[in-house]
């Protein structure tokens, strides 16, 4: 039987190298290639080796060109079939179950219910995928139309690396600008008044008290918070441990971007969180700090209620404004950098790697500013 490919010998100032060219037999070439190649390989049995590697990624490369869009992403985004999920947790690299379904439900949404899901993967041109951001921006708005791009890119961008594909129409396809709706932060007097010295304030109780409490002095995520155990909180030497954070669902994993850390704690917070000790009958090691009687967790429902319902009480304004339990970590950054402490410790406190990140949580108010003009003043 004829081999599907040629090889031949050649001798180089550097050493004798194998060159190869396939032929019809390969399956791959519709007749005999012209042009020889290099395999690299000074070895014929090694050289063999690598031609027919190659001829093996050119099948599975014609296998995928000749699916649809929507039989080539099915597997991405689930959580045990997705190539892109499954190279990410070899390479060690952060992604989790909760952020795979977000966008799973996002391509079953918006990419499988429009006719570019039926087209041939190989038939897809930049403006098809332009024509479908445009369908896009007649049901949804700017920013989820970018996430949808994101993940379309996402797809032919794995088909490439994995050289399935041969060509990414998403690529010079850029992203829609809009007004990003800016986080909003607590001023001063209403932290003073949101976690009043002898009272729980608007709070329901000691738990919530704490719970936010924590958010607003330490900066600590909602997953960091709704995760931490009793083992992580040294109450003596006034810090936390920040080393795991809840994802959704019952996954507990490493905190975002794999920042693991220390979190010092405020004589106020050290104060709050012994009493909650103390009132607690879960306060094992193995125990969640923010749990109900019977030890569950608590989860995303409460967090968002009892936040808002403390903010109406509060007769403060949160849609006009942003404000959002996130805004604690927004605040509390802002009011730091004010004061002037070291850019660099606060990204270690909060888990940043980059400045222009930490940027993006600065917001300087109106009371943040007022010391310019006193300055000015002391000049005229």
């Amino acid at each position: 039987m004829k081999k599907p490919f040629y090889l031949k010998k050649v001798k180089r100032k550097s050493g004798v190298v194998y060159l190869y060219k396939l032929n019809k037999e390969s399956g791959v070439v519709s007749r005999d290639e012209t042009i020889f190649h290099s395999t690299g390989q000074s070895s014929k049995a090694k050289a063999e080796v690598y031609v027919l590697k190659i001829i093996e990624e050119k099948k599975k490369q014609r296998i995928a060109i000749n699916l649809t869009l929507r039989e080539y992403a099915e597997p991405f985004y689930l959580w045990d079939k997705c190539p892109h999920i499954r190279r990410l947790l070899d390479e060690n690299k952060s992604i989790t179950k909760r952020y795979a379904n977000i966008q799973r439900q996002t391509l079953e949404k918006y990419i499988f219910k429009d006719q570019i899901a039926d087209m041939m993967i190989s038939d897809i041109r930049r403006a098809d995928v332009l024509d479908f951001r445009s369908r896009l921006l007649k049901r949804t708005g700017e920013r989820t139309v970018n996430r949808v791009i994101g993940i379309l890119k996402l797809i032919f961008k794995e088909g490439i690396y994995r050289e399935e594909l041969d060509r990414d129409p998403t690529v010079g396809i850029g992203e829609i600008k809009y007004q990003k709706k800016i986080t909003g932060i607590f001023s001063v007097d209403e932290l003073k008044r949101l976690f009043p010295e002898n009272s729980f304030g608007p709070w329901a109780g000691l738990l919530d008290y704490a719970c936010f409490l924590l958010a607003a002095t330490t900066g600590m995520r909602r997953g960091e918070i709704l995760g931490l155990h009793w083992r992580n909180v040294d109450l003596d030497n006034g810090i936390i441990h920040i080393v795991e954070a809840w994802k959704g669902g019952d996954e507990i994993g490493e905190p975002k971007w794999n920042q693991k850390r220390v979190a010092p704690l405020p004589e106020r917070t050290i104060q709050v969180l012994s009493q909650l000790r103390e009132d607690s009958i879960r306060t094992n090691p193995d125990d969640y700090v923010f749990c109900y009687d019977d030890g569950q967790r608590l989860g995303e429902t409460w967090w968002k209620k009892h936040f808002q319902n403390a903010m109406k009480k509060a007769g403060i304004e949160t849609r006009a404004r942003n404000l959002k339990p996130h805004s604690f970590r927004h605040t509390l950054n802002t009011l730091l950098r004010d004061a002037g402490q070291d850019p660099a410790k606060i990204r270690a406190t909060l888990g940043w790697r980059q400045e222009r990140t930490q940027d993006g949580y600065t917001h300087w108010q109106a009371e943040h500013l007022r010391q310019q003009a006193d300055i000015i003043d002391g000049v005229f």
